[in-house]
């Protein structure tokens, strides 16, 4: 019966034809494996897994975070409230916006088949690494986030000081606590968040972070 329907095909479609469906099929069976070393359930299996950072296109964060827990890979974005708009004259009451623009946690081995499963997902450009492996990051790091975003730690609105343009300050938490950078410019008149770039590729990257996360140097 197989052999009939391989005929009937055949019959169809070009050898180069057969082959690229034959190509299709293997890349898709080697990224299914791929992701499958990323899942949880591998994660859960190994010691060599931990929390990663990972880059993702701006304001893609939570498609990509539903894709993964889609695929079984355990991510997580948090969330904090954005700030009140105006339109036309009429406010806009604050809506949920991840905390840390770019990003996506992801729990998952960290080993090369894992780290190209991830990178296998659309929006997906890096993965935090250093000397070629990616960056863990503490499952206590990550419930600290989660706490903090909850009780409204990292919302637009909460005092955090007075920052001007230039100053120079460390950044005390989230995941790239410790930094030292300048405030370039404020997403928010002064308040809110603080654009600043963090050399985490091998090249400054520009992020916005929430004023509360940053102290003067």
């Amino acid at each position: 019966m197989m052999q009939h329907r391989f005929n009937d095909i055949s019959r169809h479609v070009s050898l180069k034809g057969l082959m690229k469906l034959d190509r299709i099929a293997t890349e898709a069976a080697q990224v299914a494996r791929e992701r499958e070393s990323a899942s949880k359930v591998a994660a859960d299996a190994h010691g060599d897994s931990s929390w990663i950072i990972v880059q993702v296109a701006f304001g893609r964060e939570n498609a990509v975070e539903k894709e993964l827990l889609e695929a079984g890979i355990e991510a997580c974005v948090p969330m904090r409230m954005g700030p009140e708009r105006k339109r036309h004259g009429k406010r806009i009451p604050p809506s949920a916006m991840p905390v840390f623009n770019g990003l996506v946690f992801v729990f998952c081995r960290r080993i090369g088949e894992a780290m190209r499963g991830v990178m296998s997902f659309e929006h997906v450009r890096k993965i935090v690494m250093h000397e070629e492996k990616a960056v863990p990051f503490s499952e206590d790091a990550i419930n600290e986030f989660k706490d903090m975003a909850r009780r409204g730690d990292y919302d637009w609105d909460r005092n955090a000081g007075t920052f001007n343009k230039g100053d120079k300050v460390r950044i005390t938490s989230g995941p790239f606590v410790g930094y030292e950078v300048r405030i370039e410019a404020f997403a928010g008149a002064g308040n809110g968040d603080a654009v600043v770039s963090i050399p985490i590729f091998g090249k400054p990257e520009v992020f916005n972070m929430p004023l509360v996360t940053l102290e003067k140097v």
